[in-house]
């Protein structure tokens, strides 16, 4: 039988091939990666020297970057850390999952989160695990959120208590995808909200938020806010891809 299926899947290969999701070359038909090895290795992840708040690499020293150092803006979270940047490939299998319903991909880029869970919050107490909310019109059209559904993954992974309504977004804002840093910060000012049956059990804990992209980490530190007015003991966030 082992034989007849190995025939089979070979029939089915060579009818039907299977590509790179990036770059479509035919990658081996039996790995579970959507992208060849050699679009893997162009997944660059975030080492070195970062930002102690917002995990933007500094590439020329010093402990914060010029956005974090500004006095015009408050920050709310206590640091974010994003585990790749945000190019190509990577950019390409994000837009996917997020908008085209390529839900498949999450066992691809879950790795990923999990790596960056493990190399920045292995050693703190994450009490609550949470995710960027959508607003209920745009999840109803969309049909999920890609935020929560790798927040799902990663706390069964890590046993972390994970609360998905524990943010509401209560203003319907534009996707954030092509607006500018300044349009960015205000499209997402005063979006968010906290569930108020979860007020008197979040009170003195550490928050984890998960969201796939940061890139003014702006939509992170309005969670923050909203949350830190009820008395958190610290916020943080741990993103997918970094803008850098």
């Amino acid at each position: 039988m082992n034989i007849i299926k190995k025939f089979f899947e070979l029939f089915v290969y060579t009818l039907f091939p299977k590509i790179c999701f990036y770059c479509k070359k035919p990658i081996d038909y039996f790995s579970s990666q959507p992208l060849c090895n050699s679009c893997i290795k162009q997944i660059k992840f975030i080492d070195g020297l970062v930002c102690e708040k917002c995990g933007l690499p500094l590439y020329s020293g010093g402990k914060f970057c010029y956005n974090c150092k500004k006095h015009d803006r408050k920050i709310y979270f206590d640091f974010i850390r994003g585990v790749v940047e945000y190019k190509e490939p990577i950019k390409t299998l994000i837009h996917e999952f997020k908008y085209n319903q390529r839900t498949y991909l999450i066992s691809f880029l879950e790795k990923i989160l999990i790596n960056g869970y493990e190399k920045n919050f292995n050693n703190i107490k994450i009490d609550i695990i949470c995710c960027v909310p959508m607003h209920k019109i745009k999840k109803f059209l969309r049909g999920y959120n890609q935020a929560e559904l790798l927040t799902e993954k990663l706390s069964k992974n890590f046993n972390l208590n994970f609360i998905p309504d524990l943010l509401i977004r209560k203003k319907y804002t534009v996707s954030q995808f092509k607006l500018s840093q300044q349009k960015r910060i205000e499209n997402v000012k005063d979006a968010f909200e906290v569930n108020h049956k979860f007020k008197d059990i979040i009170k003195g804990k550490n928050i984890l938020i998960i969201d796939d992209v940061c890139t003014t980490a702006e939509t992170i530190n309005q969670c923050a806010k909203v949350l830190k007015g009820y008395k958190i003991k610290n916020v943080f966030g741990l993103v997918l891809a970094r803008d850098v």
